[in-house]
């Protein structure tokens, strides 16, 4: 037997559910790669977790520093 959750908004049965990447948020600044699951039927959020799988964002490189006269 398999196991259904319910949708606590709508109450249809959760045979599938949205998957979407987003961007965590930490004092206003993306901190890490997270997964958002969804309700198909009426798009209420059922959970975020860390998305452990993604790799870490490469810092961003800074141009090298231009020498005057050259």
């Amino acid at each position: 037997m398999t196991n259904h959750g319910v949708c606590p908004k709508c109450g249809k049965r959760l045979l599938h559910v949205n998957i979407e990447l987003v961007m965590g948020m930490i004092a206003g600044e993306s901190k890490a790669r997270c997964m958002s699951y969804s309700c198909i039927h009426c798009h209420a959020v059922l959970g975020v977790h860390l998305d452990k799988r993604s790799k870490p964002r490469p810092k961003a490189a800074r141009p090298p520093a231009k020498t005057p006269g050259g």
